[in-house]
């Protein structure tokens, strides 16, 4: 393998990390016009992870309600402020015939990570799909979401350009992957508090098996 071929698979590995999978997690359901909801949740996704956020139910016309929200994401299993994302997004109801609703969720993220080789941050988008029943007390869906990375801004490491390559260059790469998720999603409301359940499986967007194939988390959200 000649050098430079050497060089362009690792600058592949780096934006694949920098811009590895997030969550495509949300812990609340649905929220009323005038709902409000701040929400927490943890698992294993594809790191183990552990994500706080806020939505809110607001009027929208022809849409129903419009579901706003924000969520920051850290890795939990080994601390890190450099391993982040922050995420903002908006979750809509597109379809509701008796007990069936079809939902959709658009959302944007910036992530971040850094360590001794190279400092990453990756801009990215998610689309979802959820389907299936909302109770008074409990729902069941099935989702299915695509999340792409369009943009990864990489900065080299001291340690990449002493070792490696010196003549590394820093900057913005695009076209760095997208990953498919679909699973189920449930929960039941206690009072004022939902617990939410997400299990699922996830594949690349050519379809290969990813180093963790599947996904579950576990979030509750407390709605005032």
């Amino acid at each position: 393998m000649t050098a430079t071929a050497v060089r362009g698979a690792v600058l592949l590995l780096l934006l694949l990390s920098a811009g590895a999978r997030a969550a495509h997690a949300q812990a609340f359901s649905r929220l009323a016009s005038g709902e409000q909801a701040v929400t927490a949740e943890t698992g294993l996704e594809p790191a183990i992870v552990t994500s706080l956020g806020y939505a809110a139910g607001l009027r929208a016309g022809a849409l129903g309600t419009l579901i706003p929200f924000a969520q920051a994401t850290l890795v939990v299993a080994q601390p890190d402020p450099h391993d982040y994302a922050l995420k903002a997004g908006a979750q809509a109801s597109l379809l509701h015939v008796g007990w069936f609703d079809l939902s959709a969720r658009l959302a944007f993220e910036v992530a971040g990570t850094e360590n001794s080789i190279y400092t990453g941050t990756a801009l990215r988008s998610e689309v979802v799909l959820l389907a299936g029943h909302y109770g008074r007390r409990w729902f069941a869906l099935g989702e299915i979401g695509y999340d792409r990375v369009w943009l990864t801004y990489i900065k080299n490491g001291d340690w990449h350009r002493t070792y490696f390559y010196g003549g590394a260059k820093d900057g913005w790469y695009s076209g760095t992957g997208g990953t498919f998720e679909a699973g189920v999603k449930a929960g039941f409301a206690v009072g004022r508090v939902e617990i939410v359940v997400r299990a699922g499986v996830a594949k690349s967007e050519t379809l290969q098996a990813l180093d963790l194939p599947f996904y579950a988390t576990l979030g509750a959200n407390y709605r005032f």
